[in-house]
C-alpha cells in the first residue's frame, strides 16, 4: 500500500469566508450526534466491486474512481471521513480536509478503528482560503461541498491542487427546476441544513465547465428522494428504496428527465489534457 502524505500547510490566502462561524457551529452540533464505528467488511467489499453502480450513486462514484486509478487522493470536505477511510482500506493514499475540527477528530477516530491511520491523513483546512502544495493529487473527491462555499474561489483552489493529468469527482445537489425547488422549500419535512447551504443550478455548472472539462456527467434522484419516507431499515423499506433507485435509472434514460434530478455526478479533468469518454 502507498503511504499517505504528511503536509505542511501554506499560509492562508486573504479571503473572507461565508459565515464560517455559523458553519462551524452547525458542524459541531452535527459531530456531537455521530457515533463513529469501524467500517464493516461487507461495506468495503461493496465499494471494492461496485456491482450496483447503475443505481447507487456512491457505487457509481467509486467505480469511476477505480477506473481513473489514482495514487494520491484528496477528500476535499471529508466530513467524518467515511469515504476517506473506505478508500484507504481499498489501498489508496488519502488526505482528508475539512473546515470543522470536530469532524476531523471523528475522521481520525474512524481511521484508527479501520486501522488505516498510516494510510489516511486528516487536516483542518478551509479549502477556500487555506491551501496545500499544488499539483499533488491524482484525484480530488468533492462530495456535497461546492454548494456550501464561494464557488469561484473553491474552483480556483481545486484547479491548483490537482495534477495536470488528474481528475476531480464532484457530487452535488442540484435544482434545475424552480418548481421543484419551491416544493422542496415548502414541504413540511424536517431539513437539517447548514447556514451556507444551497443547491447548485445550471449557472454553477457552467462555472465548473469553464474551469474543467466535464468528461462524464450523470444525474440521480428524481423519485429516489422519496427514499427518506421508506428507508426505515425493514426488509419492506429496503426493497422499496431499491425500487425507487431502479425507477430513477429508467427515468433518467429518457431525454430531458435530468432536469428534474436532485443530484449530479461530474467526472472532471484539466481542460488541456481531458479526453471525453463515450
Amino acid at each position: 500500500m502507498a503511504h499517505a502524505h504528511r503536509w505542511r500547510l501554506i499560509e492562508p490566502v486573504n479571503s473572507e469566508p461565508k459565515d464560517l462561524g455559523a458553519e462551524l457551529q452547525f458542524q459541531a452540533r452535527q459531530a456531537a450526534q455521530v457515533n463513529v464505528t469501524a467500517t464493516p467488511q461487507d461495506v468495503i467489499d461493496r465499494y471494492r466491486h461496485c456491482r450496483g453502480w447503475r443505481i447507487f450513486r456512491k457505487e457509481y462514484c467509486f467505480k469511476l474512481l477505480h477506473e481513473c486509478r489514482p495514487v494520491a487522493v484528496l477528500d476535499f470536505g471529508c466530513g467524518t471521513g467515511e469515504s476517506s477511510t473506505e478508500l484507504a482500506v481499498l489501498g489508496y493514499a488519502v488526505t482528508g480536509i475539512d473546515v470543522s475540527p470536530d469532524l476531523i477528530r471523528l475522521a481520525e477516530e474512524r481511521a484508527r478503528l479501520d486501522r488505516v491511520a498510516g494510510q489516511a491523513t486528516f487536516l483542518t483546512v478551509d479549502g477556500t482560503n487555506a491551501t496545500l502544495p499544488g499539483q499533488v493529487f491524482d484525484m480530488i473527491l468533492v462530495q456535497a461541498v461546492l454548494h456550501h462555499v464561494d464557488l469561484p474561489a473553491c474552483l480556483e483552489t481545486l484547479d491548483r491542487l490537482v495534477k495536470p493529468d488528474g481528475f476531480l469527482l464532484i457530487v452535488e445537489p442540484v435544482a434545475y427546476s424552480r418548481a421543484l425547488q419551491w416544493l422542496r422549500d415548502v414541504t413540511p419535512v424536517e431539513k437539517d441544513l447548514s447556514p451556507n447551504e444551497r443547491q447548485l443550478h445550471r449557472g454553477d455548472l457552467r462555472l465548473i465547465a469553464e474551469r474543467f472539462a466535464i468528461v462524464q456527467r450523470r444525474h440521480f434522484n428524481i423519485v429516489g428522494r422519496l427514499g427518506r419516507f421508506v428507508g426505515d431499515g425493514t426488509r419492506w423499506g429496503v426493497r422499496m428504496w431499491i425500487a425507487l433507485q431502479w425507477i430513477d435509472y429508467v427515468l433518467l434514460h429518457i431525454p430531458g428527465m435530468s432536469y428534474f434530478a436532485g443530484t449530479v455526478v461530474l467526472l472532471c479533468q484539466k481542460r488541456a489534457t481531458a479526453t471525453p469518454r463515450p
